[in-house]
């Protein structure tokens, strides 16, 4: 089977990363993965902040819960939306047109990315909650989200901690129309 096709039928959400750092040429190139993602008319109107400092992570994990709990969400009491991933990866984009399916090819091809040089990832939406927590000028200025974009969506990765199983797949979802 193809390499690429395997990578995409064998990725799974990881829930859980050994304490090691991912090296930083193998960083560079899962987010140059994100950064060549198809964009509407090529705009590529995104922006990339990589978090590897531990106390950040931990940091933006901590707000997201408290605005989870500010809004009546009960998460887990040691919940950790990160899953202690050594790496985080924001995408904010400038909110126009097509920029939710810009951001998910980019964020798709970072997982494949990290999948195919061996690393796990799970993509995260909780972070939206950092913003029922804190200001949103203070919420942007820590993570580097540019004047005139929003914040979008994340994804942790690093070596993985578990091999899950695939989850069975719906049946009946498909219609071709020859």
């Amino acid at each position: 089977m193809n390499k690429t096709i395997e990578d995409i039928l064998n990725r799974r959400s990881i829930r859980a990363y050994l304490d090691k750092p991912v090296p930083e040429d193998d960083l560079k190139t899962i987010v140059k993965a994100g950064i060549y993602a198809p964009s509407a008319k090529n705009r590529q109107d995104w922006h990339f902040t990589v978090i590897t400092n531990k106390e950040t992570i931990d940091q933006l994990s901590a707000m997201a819960v408290v605005g989870m709990k500010r809004i009546g969400l009960e998460p887990k009491e040691d919940a950790h939306i990160f899953y202690h991933a050594p790496v985080v990866i924001i995408i904010s984009s400038k909110i126009a047109g097509f920029s939710s399916v810009n951001v998910g090819c980019a964020i798709e091809n970072i997982a494949l990315a990290a999948k195919a040089l061996g690393y796990g990832s799970c993509i995260v939406g909780q972070t939206r909650y950092m913003y029922h927590k804190a200001n949103k000028i203070d919420v942007d200025k820590l993570i580097k989200i540019p004047e005139g974009y929003e914040h979008d969506v994340a994804i942790c990765l690093g070596y993985p901690n578990e091999e899950p199983e695939a989850k069975p797949r719906k049946e009946n979802i498909v219609d071709y129309i020859l």
